[in-house]
C-alpha cells in the first residue's frame, strides 16, 4: 500500500508540473488552407478566390485555391461540409450556394452542415441588350416586348432566375429564355444580335457598358452599381422592392470554433480593404465588402430566403 501511495505521489508531481495542454485552435494557422471553388479557373469566383488567397498568404497563411467544379458547385459544398471543422478546408463560393438550397431538392449536404464565415464582394445582377436596341430603358424594351417574345440569354443559375422573374413574373411578358453554359456565350449571342437580352452579374457586363457595345437597362441591387452610375435599379425602372443581390464569400464547417472563424474573417476583411485589392475589385465590377463575423449568418439566411422566393415563384428547377 505505501508503494503504490509514493508512486501516485509522484505521478501527481509529474502532472502538475507539465505545462498546460496548449489548444488545437491558439497556432491556428500552422498549415496548409484548402480553398475549395465550385467552379472551373477563370470565372469570377476563382479570379476572387485567388486574389484572397494571395492576400492571405502575405499575412502569414498557407492557402491554395483548389477548383472542384461540377454540380451547380454542390460537389465542392460537399466536401467542405464533411471536412474536419479546423478552418483548413473553406468553401469560396457565390451567391449560387444560396441559390442551390432551393434549387436542388438534394444537394448532398445540408445547409446546417455549413457556416457563413466572410463575404468578400457584393455584386448586384443586370439587364443589358446590345447597344443598337431602340430601347433606351427597361420602360421602352417591355413596351416593345408586348408585340413579339423576347428573346432572353443567360448563362448560370442566378441570372437564369433574375430573368425569368423579372420578365416573366413581374413584368408579365411572353419570354424565351435561351440557356448558355456560361455567361461568356451569352454575351457573344447577345453581341451577335441573336438574342433581345441578357441577364447576369454586372462584374461582366461593366467592360462592355464601357466601351459602348451594351446597354444596361437596370441592376438589381438596393443602389446604382459603382461601376454603372447611369443604370437605374430596378425599383427606379419601375419595378419597387426588387432588391437582389449577388456575392461572393467563404464558408466553413458548421462546428469550426468561432475563434478560428473570427481570425479567417478578420483576414478576409483585411485582404478587401487594403487598396490594391480594393481597387481591383471595383475594377472588375465588385463591390468590396467587410462584414463582422456576427453578421454573416444573418446576411446568408436572407440570401437564401430571398433567392428561394424568386424560385418558387418562377417554379424553376433542376432539369
Amino acid at each position: 500500500m505505501q508503494f503504490y501511495r509514493v508512486m501516485f505521489a509522484i505521478a501527481a508531481i509529474l502532472v502538475l508540473g507539465l505545462p498546460a495542454p496548449v489548444s488545437a485552435q491558439s497556432d491556428f494557422p500552422n498549415r496548409k488552407i484548402s480553398l475549395i471553388v465550385g467552379f472551373a479557373p477563370g470565372g469570377g469566383v476563382d479570379v476572387l478566390a485567388r486574389m484572397v488567397a494571395q492576400e492571405l498568404n502575405e499575412q502569414g497563411f498557407q492557402a491554395l485555391v483548389d477548383n472542384r467544379p461540377g454540380a451547380g458547385s454542390n460537389i465542392a459544398a460537399k466536401l467542405v461540409a464533411s471536412a474536419a471543422p479546423d478552418g483548413y478546408t473553406l468553401l469560396f463560393t457565390g451567391n449560387s450556394y444560396a441559390i442551390n438550397q432551393t434549387l436542388y431538392k438534394n444537394p448532398g449536404y445540408a445547409t446546417e452542415e455549413l457556416r457563413a464565415v466572410a463575404f468578400a464582394a457584393i455584386d448586384s445582377q443586370g439587364l443589358v441588350v446590345n447597344a443598337d436596341n431602340p430601347a433606351r430603358s427597361l420602360t421602352e424594351f417591355l413596351e416593345a416586348a408586348k408585340t413579339k417574345p423576347v428573346n432572353a440569354g443567360f448563362g448560370g443559375s442566378s441570372a437564369r432566375i433574375v430573368s425569368e422573374y423579372v420578365l416573366k413574373i413581374a413584368a408579365k411578358v411572353q419570354v424565351v429564355t435561351v440557356p448558355f453554359q456560361s455567361g461568356a456565350p451569352a454575351l457573344n449571342a447577345l453581341l451577335g444580335k441573336h438574342l433581345d437580352i441578357v441577364s447576369g452579374p454586372n462584374s461582366e457586363f461593366v467592360p462592355h457598358i464601357r466601351q459602348g457595345v451594351l446597354r444596361g437597362l437596370a441592376v438589381t441591387g438596393a443602389k446604382r452599381h459603382e461601376a454603372l452610375p447611369d443604370v437605374p435599379t430596378l425599383s427606379e425602372a419601375g419595378f419597387p422592392g426588387l432588391e437582389i443581390q449577388g456575392w461572393i464569400g467563404v464558408l466553413a464547417p458548421a462546428k469550426t470554433p468561432d475563434d478560428i472563424c473570427a481570425k479567417i474573417n478578420a483576414a478576409v476583411n483585411a485582404a478587401v480593404a487594403k487598396p490594391v485589392v480594393n481597387a481591383r475589385l471595383r475594377t472588375l465590377g465588385y463591390g468590396p465588402n467587410q462584414m463582422p463575423l456576427a453578421e454573416t449568418g444573418p446576411f446568408l439566411k436572407n440570401s437564401i430566403e430571398s433567392w428561394g422566393k424568386m424560385i418558387r415563384a418562377t417554379g424553376i428547377s433542376v432539369e
